[in-house]
């Protein structure tokens, strides 16, 4: 695993970091090496895929190794001739709005401490809490009324803040602000928490995991990342674009890894991408300290590790990193209007749709409001900004459509509206409408969110409405208002995701929630912080005291609690080393056509054999998945009743021409399998030794021959 370890970093670099190095200082001016480096990772990540389209749609070619290397070198090139010629962006000193952090009012802390003295009382259990579903993080979830009770209390400070943001009885002044912090501390305390993000990801792994990994999303992106090395596409086994997929097929032609040996060194590591695109956002607009709380939230978030943990790798990639740094760019557009800062907002906002559909619906969504509430006043009232606005959203658009047109079969889509035939992304769509439940309010904020973030960033978004408002009668009024308004619809618009199933995926809504939730919990912790300030009145003291204490306490004890849990064995482990052995056997006697494989409790069973047998069909699913649609792969229903008829009655009279129709050369068959039943379709096959000699049996599979 070292040696493994050591090749994927070295090619993640020279895939993922090193193309869009001069790409960052191109076209934005990052403040340390850390945004440089955020900014790398993500310009890489929208270019080199973007350039890999071009071998692979246009000349139908698959990823090699030329074209992997071809890829990154072209990006990296262009962005060194770009950079020679054009020279590197200029830089813009200081935050968007520096610390706009106040001091809490007294009345304002006093509904807090209750608030934050009983969230911390769930989290500790010493109140009763809510174990409807298993936990993620560690942490104990409030129950329904616990949730009503804490959000009414925080709520009740917030309005006070509103009111009375200064006790007329106080005088605070610019010395009660945080102390200045030495350059030892900023040279030390983000490495340290983006190690404490390491951790989280990697000890889970090291302790229980390795060779193999938690989750079982993992199987379906090693299937995509093996097409997309023999094909060149991703189609038929899923719609999904073909940007994560792409970079791992290009990580695996550089080192010889298969994806399935590349996601247990890598997946952990894409923990820090969250963290990273908060702490840019943060520090661009507020200032190094509130980046760095982004950033240590990160730690503490459910959604961000559920990602992880259900190895949802693309999710996380994208709704947490790219499209957080996509609003970055939009800060920086809205504060210095110019070439280079739309064209970044443009290329990275983009790249969301290389990488998944929700995301980019998010991100969708959002610019919408954008545009609406924002672009189109701003060409009547500001039009070099509203301009500058305006275009780039404008080849945002354009881009994102070039993206996701074969993916999606937009040219169908539109054809259906005009009357024509075709429109199987948009009967996608409607199938995913109100199909899934909400998460229950104590789990969206006791481990999705966690407590810590979700009541910090709902003061948070108090101090954000604050601000925005008394930043209009300062030089930078109109750019730090547009920004903050965007960070409030951002997490306005997850949550009300969170809470509609209309919207088709509101758990993928709670998951991310968190994101925005951990940059307005910043803002809310450093005001807090500074209600410590001199000139104050006892009482005042007493209640900033008692705030403080329990914000850090409520902090610690999260992450704590989060690094505990994600040291421990993961529930979502489906293999075991019987089955990988089987899996191996089914690779090196891979000579061509399909294996069908028994269905056990949704498709991952089948989706683990694909990606380790290094095939991509047949999948299969029980009856009760085939019938809700939301869950089929797009060759549809017949595929996936043929398999259940098969294992179900495997001497019937269409056996035979269901194998010659999908050239099946094997029968895959559970026996056991560690986290879910399985049914004995295997005993059927056993019992016909005549018409299915067994090549490969072991204690948990069994695999029979076809003929």
């Amino acid at each position: 695993m070292l040696l493994n370890l050591i090749l994927a970093s070295f090619a993640a670099l020279a895939v993922g970091v090193v193309p869009g190095w001069f790409w960052a200082t191109l076209l934005r001016a990052p403040v340390d090496l850390a945004e440089r480096a955020a900014l790398s990772v993500a310009f890489s990540m929208a270019l080199v895929p973007a350039v890999v389209l071009v071998p692979t749609r246009l000349l139908g070619l698959s990823v090699t190794l030329p074209v992997a290397v071809g890829s990154a070198l072209a990006v990296f090139v262009a962005g060194l001739a770009a950079h020679l010629r054009f020279g590197a962006a200029k830089g813009t000193e200081g935050p968007l709005l520096p610390s706009p952090a106040v001091p809490l009012s007294t009345p304002a802390l006093v509904p807090l401490v209750a608030a934050l003295g009983l969230a911390l009382g769930v989290m500790v259990g010493a109140l009763p809490a809510d174990a409807v579903l298993p936990a993620i993080t560690g942490e104990l979830a409030p129950t329904r009324s616990m949730v009503l009770v804490i959000a009414l209390l925080v709520l009740a400070a917030g309005v006070l803040q509103l009111i009375f943001p200064r006790s007329s009885a106080e005088t605070v002044e610019p010395a009660s602000l945080l102390p200045a912090v030495s350059p030892m501390v900023r040279r030390v305390l983000l490495p340290a928490i983006l190690l404490l993000v390491l951790a989280r990801g990697y000890i889970g792994p090291i302790l229980h995991d390795w060779p193999f990994m938690r989750g079982v999303d993992h199987y379906s992106h090693a299937v995509m990342a093996n097409r997309m090395m023999d094909v060149g596409r991703i189609e038929p086994y899923l719609i999904y674009p073909p940007g994560f997929h792409t970079m791992t097929a290009s990580i695996s032609r550089l080192t010889g890894l298969d994806p399935l040996e590349i996601f247990p060194v890598l997946g952990p590591a894409l923990l820090l991408l969250p963290a990273l695109a908060l702490y840019t956002l943060g520090t661009r607009l507020w200032g190094w300290g509130y980046g760095v709380a982004a950033a240590f939230f990160t730690v503490l978030l459910g959604g961000t590790y559920y990602y992880f943990n259900d190895a949802m790798y693309p999710n996380l990639v994208t709704s947490q990193f790219l499209l957080v740094m996509a609003l970055a760019s939009l800060v920086m557009v809205y504060r210095a209007p110019s070439a280079r800062n739309g064209l970044s907002l443009a290329i990275l906002g983009s790249a969301v749709v290389l990488y998944h559909p929700v995301a980019s619906m998010y991100l969708a969504a959002l610019l919408a409001l954008v545009g609406l509430f924002f672009a189109l006043p701003l060409l009547f009232r500001d039009r070099p900004r509203g301009l500058t606005l305006t275009l780039s959203l404008s080849l945002l658009g354009a881009l994102s459509v070039a993206y996701a047109w074969h993916t999606y079969g937009l040219g169908s889509e539109f054809s259906k509206l005009l009357g024509g035939s075709g429109g199987e992304t948009g009967e996608a769509v409607g199938m995913a409408v109100n199909t899934q439940a909400a998460y229950p309010e104590g789990f969206l904020i006791g481990t999705m969110v966690s407590q810590p973030v979700a009541w910090l960033g709902l003061l948070g978004a108090f101090l954000l409405v604050v601000t925005a408002r008394d930043s209009f009668g300062m030089p930078v009024g109109m750019p730090a208002a547009l920004a903050h308004l965007t960070v409030f619809l951002w997490a306005v618009l997850l949550f009300a995701g969170s809470r509609l199933t209309v919207t088709g995926f509101p758990q993928r809504f709670g998951r991310d929630l968190g994101v925005p939730l951990a940059l307005l919990a910043a803002l809310g912790l450093i005001a807090v912080l500074k209600s410590l300030g001199p000139g104050r009145r006892p009482a005042a003291v007493f209640a900033a005291s008692a705030v403080v204490l329990l914000s850090l306490a409520l902090a610690g004890t999260g992450a704590a609690q989060s690094l505990w849990w994600s040291s421990r064995p993961s529930i979502q482990m489906t293999i075991t080393p019987a089955i990988a052995e089987a899996g191996r056997w089914l690779k090196e006697n891979n000579e061509g056509g399909n294996i069908m494989i028994s269905p056990h409790v949704n498709q991952v069973p089948s989706r683990m054999m694909l990606a380790m047998g290094d095939y991509s069909a047949l999948q299969s699913f029980e009856y009760a998945q085939v019938l809700r649609p939301r869950d089929l792969p797009p060759t549809g229903p017949e595929p996936l009743m043929d398999v259940l008829r098969t294992v179900n009655n495997p001497t019937g009279e269409r056996v035979t021409s269901v194998f010659e129709k999908y050239d099946v050369r094997y029968v895959v068959l559970y026996k056991n399998m560690p986290d879910r039943p399985t049914a004995d379709y295997w005993r059927r096959f056993e019992a016909r030794p005549d018409l299915y000699p067994a090549v490969f049996e072991n204690r948990d599979v069994i695999i029979v021959s076809t003929g």
